[in-house]
């Protein structure tokens, strides 16, 4: 099967890039599904399922564990919240509420097309929901995602990427590699998805999603990650260099969400963070007695 539709992609590359771009964008809008493994099951029978309407009105699902400060957890690209329940289990453990999303045609939730601007919309979606968020974590694409939400008005008090892209390279890797999708199409398939996001590509490259505010950033990227290489990470810090990196090496870009290491440093710097703003409310509450 793969076979042809990368005869198919040679094919219309030849005789209309526009057309072999239209076609790959509607191949990677539809993100494949994965059963529920009998791990993921019991995770999910520890959580409290959340209801939110996606960005294009289906009913979606989020997962939630745990109480207090709450903490929403974003998942990568085909992937799901199950995806993320290891280390959402473990956040709530330390006195938080994590909820992990399941974006549209991702997971528990309605819809067959999803991409990077319907992503976007649905973590600032569920967001809503929350009177207040205390973090956000997001995984690959959930990362990137969770920094372009922030365009709708999503607001947290800190936020962490994992193995997050600097700019929607990886999908035109996939095309390319994967669909055989030859470079006049590749160019008009990067308009495309920088209309989608909302920037012209040179200001992806130039890492524009993530634009620095004094909200405190955890990185966490694995310097032989295949998937998103370690040069995605450097470049984000570059440009927001408050953010506090970490590499790791060896763990993988799909492990990374339930390895011990990258779960312990995440929840460390959500517990640094709460004591941060415990410590304020103290100091406020002795000032105005």
């Amino acid at each position: 099967m793969l076979k042809i539709i990368q005869g198919i992609m040679q094919l219309t590359g030849r005789l209309s890039p526009k057309l072999s771009a239209n076609i790959a964008m509607y191949m990677a809008s539809r993100p494949r599904h994965y059963p529920d493994s009998e791990r993921e099951k019991a995770q999910l029978a520890q959580a409290r399922k959340i209801i939110y309407q996606g960005a294009l009105g289906t009913e979606n699902t989020a997962w939630s564990w745990g109480e207090g400060p709450v903490v929403i957890l974003c998942h990568g690209w085909e992937a799901k919240a199950t995806k993320m329940a290891t280390m959402g289990m473990a956040i709530a453990e330390q006195g938080f509420q994590a909820v992990a999303i399941d974006a549209t045609a991702h997971g528990h939730s309605e819809g067959k097309v999803c991409n990077f601007d319907i992503m976007a919309k649905d973590i600032y979606s569920l967001a809503s929901q929350f009177s207040e968020i205390f973090a956000v974590v997001g995984h690959s694409m959930g990362g990137m995602m969770t920094m372009r939400a922030r365009e709708f008005g999503l607001k947290a008090q800190c936020y962490a990427v994992l193995g997050s892209p600097s700019a929607p390279l990886p999908i035109l890797e996939i095309m390319e590699n994967l669909l055989k999708v030859n470079p006049e199409t590749i160019e008009i398939c990067q308009d495309k998805i920088a209309d989608q996001i909302g920037y012209s590509w040179q200001e992806l490259l130039q890492c524009k999603m993530y634009t620095p505010e004094e909200t405190p950033l955890l990185m966490i990227y694995d310097t032989e990650d295949d998937e998103v290489p370690i040069f995605h990470g450097e470049r984000i810090h570059k440009t927001w260099p408050a953010a506090e990196m970490i590499k790791i090496s060896g763990v993988g870009h799909r492990k990374m969400v339930w390895d011990t290491s990258v779960v312990e440093s995440v929840t460390n710097f959500l517990d640094y963070e709460k004591s941060k703003e415990s410590t304020k409310e103290a100091g406020l509450a002795k000032l105005v007695s």
